[in-house]
Order: C-alpha cells, then structure tokens, then sequence
C-alpha cells in the first residue's frame, strides 16, 4: 500500500496550488488527477494550430494572489483593452475606461443627467475597502439597481449585458457586494490572456512541483481511519495518508465529503477560425439586447489580443452564449449562433471555420447574496477542502483557498525541514 503525508484530489488550480504551498512546508504530497492534464476548467487545446481555451476566461495579471502563487512574466500575459464594446447592430459605442459601465456609458446617449449619482452611489462600494464592503448588507444585482433607481437603457443595454459577461448572470441574482469586488479588481487590475493560452498557468503550476501529478487516476472514495489517517480509495490501488485536500469540483466533491454543491453558472464558447479579423480591437464586444437580439452574449477576436492563439494571417475568434435560467448551456443552434456573430462584429462568420464548442452547464460557483466567502476547509479526521466554492468564484478565488486549505493541513500536521 501507497503511503503519503498529504493526498490532494484534483489538479485544477486550487489542487496545485494547495500542494505546492504543501510542498514548501516540507511535506510530502501527492497530486491525484482524474483526466488525462492538469487545470480543471482552464485549459487549452491546439486545433490546427489555434490556440483554443476550454471555455472563455482569462486571468487578472495584476491580482495580488495571482502574482503571489504564479510567475505572472513568464506567462507573456497580453492585455485585453479595457472598456466594452456595444455592439448594436446600426453601429458599435465604445465605453472605455475602468468604468465603462458608468461615465462613459452616459456619454454615448444611454441615459439621463440624473442617472450619474445614481450610478455613482450604486458603485460606492466599490471604492471602499474589502473589509468595509464585507460589514455591508448584501441584495442581488437586480435588488440593488431598483434600490438605486437604476433602470432604462443604462440598465439593460450596458449594466446587463456587463454582467453576462463577469458573472454568467441573466438573471440578475449574483450578490451585489461580490459585483463590487469584481469590479474593483477590475479597476485595479489587468484581464489579459497567456500568450500561448490559458493552459499555460496550470501547466507552470504543475512544473514547479516536486512529484509530477498523477495524471488519470480515479478516486473511488475515501476512509477515515480515526486516529490514524485516511485512506483514499483508486482505481490504481489504495493510498494512505496523514490527510487528505479534496480540490475538485463541487459536485466531485460533494460526492467524497458529503458536503452542499453550490447552484453552478453555465456557459457556451464557440471558437472560430477567421481568414482576417473583423475588426482591430482587442476589446470585448457585448450583445446590448439580449436574449431577444440573439444567442451571443459577448465575443472577442482572441488573437487580436495574443497573437500566437491563431496562425500567422489568420484570426481566432471566440463567441460566448449564457442560457437562460432553467436551460442547458449550449442549446443554441450553429447558424444562429454565426448570424447573431456576424451581426455582432459585422463579418461574415457563416464562411468562418468552427474549430470547438465547449458547453459547461457546471463552469463555475454562482455567488448569491449573502456573500460567504471563506468557507470552511478543515473537515475534521484528516479531511480538508479546496477550490474557488469555498471562497469567491474565479481563478483567484481558486489560489486564495488552496493556499488556505495548505495552511490549515499545516497547522494541522505541522511544518518539516527539509535537510
């Protein structure tokens, strides 16, 4: 029988930044992954020379725990413009700036001299520090834009379609004060994407660990031996350890620990392959009308922003639909979803290649009022959790609580020196 100081179960990137901080403590630790790559939900797949992302995500070079666990430089991270694009279909209005659902949004004609104090005082919080924003009362977006009187085009056209974008969200359910924050790393921060993809940050990750991950090893299930540790149970034989750090996805993890699920947030990605770019902005470009316009919610010529995601001369373009409450991501049909695109960035994607579709009815944690973030890890018995629904959704939700759930196996097993 296999025997170990810490088992960690899922390599995606509260897995491997769990074991790494574990690492560094001296401990031993082995990475169990169930899939054939590291990363969980980031990753990246090469299709004839395009660098396709497995979903529609990017990271915060600037996130203090971004550059606390990563080597942000050598990732190459390429800037995306900061600012949307509403793409209507009689012509785009650009909205730039770290605010670009506010000032700028009533200087394109959306709305009314009085809608900016109530836009201001709706993001006040966002200016507070995290601390002060946490000992607020938390509502839903929808709650909090009533409460603010905050409706009309600035509403659905920009604030709606802004939110499909960060959080997935057609309904408007996602907590006010977790909106805030996100809109407050935005500000601070810099959304780019690797320049060879995302699959590049677990990929480093990984790298930097002193056992490699076991790589498709399934976990059966787990048992306590009270006092004495716990043995993890695979379809590669038994393994034995002091504790155990489950860092997979909720539903995984639900099933191992007997602990809630968090209702997840579905999304779709169709990735196409372009003869030239449609247009030269590495800016996102939004859907202002909705589902009523058609099923993209927001796109981005991908290889404007990295260009080695695309062949040279060709262009690599990534269109995004949110399902509506109640429905499976993905259920759209392709020749809607090349029509409402080619509408969206005024080309003709109908001649344009697909290269993938990845649906995800699970792609991450919903974040509903209250907020809960930092959520227990220490289970008891040698059993620990990880991953960003234990904390905030995203990727550095994800790095804040497997650092969390390393300190705790730490202060449990204590530190060793290495000779």
């Amino acid at each position: 029988m296999d025997a170990t100081d810490v088992a960690v179960i899922g390599a995606g990137i509260a897995g491997l930044t769990c074991a790494r901080a574990l690492e560094k403590s001296g401990l031993d630790v082995r990475l169990l992954e169930r899939s054939a790559r590291v990363g969980g939900r980031v990753g990246t797949d090469v299709v004839d020379g395009f660098r396709v992302d497995r979903g529609f995500s990017w990271i915060d070079a600037q996130h203090p725990v971004v550059r606390q666990v990563a080597d942000v430089a050598a990732l190459n991270p390429r800037p995306i413009d900061r600012g949307i694009v509403l793409a209507h279909p009689e012509g785009y209005r650009i909205l730039q700036g770290s605010q670009p659902a506010l000032i700028s949004a009533l200087r394109s004609g959306l709305g009314q001299p009085q809608d900016v104090a109530r836009l201001v005082r709706w993001s006040d919080p966002m200016r507070r520090t995290p601390d002060r924003l946490h000992s607020s009362g938390d509502v839903t977006l929808a709650d909090s834009l009533d409460q603010h009187g905050i409706s009309g085009r600035v509403r659905e056209e920009v604030l709606r379609p802004f939110f499909r974008l960060l959080f997935a969200d057609e309904d408007l359910r996602t907590s006010y004060q977790y909106a805030m924050l996100v809109l407050q790393q935005l500000r601070q921060g810099m959304p780019a994407l690797p320049a060879l993809g995302m699959q590049s940050l677990p990929n480093q990750l990984a790298h930097d660990l002193d056992r490699p991950v076991r790589l498709g090893v399934d976990v059966l299930g787990l048992r306590r031996d009270h006092g004495s540790g716990v043995t993890v149970l695979t379809d590669a034989g038994p393994l034995t350890c002091r504790a155990v750090v489950v860092a997979t996805d909720p539903a995984t993890a639900s099933g191992l620990l007997g602990i809630g699920s968090p209702p997840m947030r579905g999304t779709a990605t169709w990735w196409f392959a372009a003869p030239h770019p449609p247009s030269t902005l590495k800016t996102v470009f939004v859907n202002p009308l909705g589902p009523a316009g058609g099923p993209v919610a927001h796109a981005l010529i991908s290889s404007n922003v990295a260009p080695r995601y695309a062949p040279a001369g060709q262009a690599l373009v990534a269109a995004v639909s949110v399902p509506l409450p109640g429905q499976d991501a993905g259920t759209e049909s392709e020749t809607d979803v090349r029509r409402h695109l080619g509408q969206l960035l005024h080309g003709d994607a109908g001649s344009w290649r697909l290269l993938a579709r990845h649906a995800a009815s699970a792609a991450w944690p919903t974040a509903r009022p209250p907020l809960l973030s930092g959520r227990e890890v220490d289970l008891g018995d040698g059993l620990f959790v990880a991953g960003d629904h234990r904390e905030l959704p995203g990727i550095p939700g994800a790095m804040a609580s497997g650092l969390r759930a390393s300190r705790a196996v730490v202060a449990e097993l204590g530190a060793v020196e290495r000779g």
